[in-house]
């Protein structure tokens, strides 16, 4: 199966209502499939290579290309993606209250992490990263072994009103997919405070402003690419959240691994 992707056209009415999603109900973003595209390379004849690689064809084959995203993706392993600095660690809770480290939640598995808050409505913000990762969660279920290489982390940044209980509703679309076993586990995370929270957006280096309106916290829409070693390998920017980019960057650290 294939997943579309929102495109240009779309999108501003699309943020309008995954924003409003967000605000009211954090409904469930659906997403239609249409064909699967499958294709082979020569390395994946090779002896050593994760099988969830070798049976899927490019994992970019499973989103369409955009109007907004209107380019190939480059073909998984002929670039190198250079680490360029340790994620942080910290103090996080996950959506039950549990406290745990953060560095040992990011050990093991390649890990895409982004940062929001629940109230965001910011068309170039928090929207368009929810909706593309809403789209990977869905896609994934068409290579669940996949859960075993690679995970989605969500961190809030606005920890005094986003809650465990606050990132639980949030996170529900989620929580109650019956199919959740067989897709990428996500994990939805805030912290104690602003004090425990500042050591880890400072050392991913996300950006957010607290000087105007209380209700609105002004940010750069930023994604991470950390290794299964915790090293940041890549930094994603608005004009850059293309699944098909992001599944591709993740295909490419897992054929390093058995390079």
């Amino acid at each position: 199966m294939k997943y579309a992707v929102l495109s240009n056209g779309n999108l501003e009415g699309s943020q309008r209502r995954l924003g409003a999603s967000l605000l009211v109900s954090f409904g469930v973003l659906l997403i239609a499939g249409i064909g699967l595209a499958v294709g082979t390379r020569d390395w994946r004849q090779e002896e050593q290579v994760y099988p969830v690689i070798a049976e899927a064809g490019n994992f970019a084959d499973l989103f369409e290309k955009t109007e907004e995203y209107n380019f190939d993706p480059p073909v998984p392993g002929s670039y190198a993606l250079p680490p360029l600095k340790q994620a942080p660690d910290g103090q996080v809770l996950d959506f039950v209250g549990r406290e745990t480290e953060l560095a040992g939640l990011l050990k093991g598995k390649i890990s895409l992490v982004s940062f929001v808050y629940v109230l965001c409505s910011d068309e170039n913000g928090c929207p368009i990263a929810m909706s593309t990762l809403f789209n990977i969660h869905e896609a994934s279920a068409e290579l669940p072994a996949l859960r075993d290489d690679v995970q989605l982390v969500t961190i809030s940044f606005d920890p005094e009103r986003d809650t465990p209980e606050a990132m639980a509703s949030f996170a529900y679309p989620v929580l109650s997919d019956a199919e959740k076993e067989s897709k990428l586990d996500w994990r939805f995370l805030t912290t104690s405070g602003n004090r425990a929270l500042k050591p880890i957006i400072d050392g991913f280096g996300q950006a957010i402003d607290r000087s105007g309106d209380e209700d609105v916290i002004n940010h750069l829409l930023r994604m991470y690419l950390v290794d299964r070693s915790g090293r940041i390998r890549n930094v994603y920017g608005l004009g850059m959240i293309d699944p098909r980019l992001l599944m591709t960057d993740i295909e490419t650290l897992m054929m390093e691994e058995v390079s």
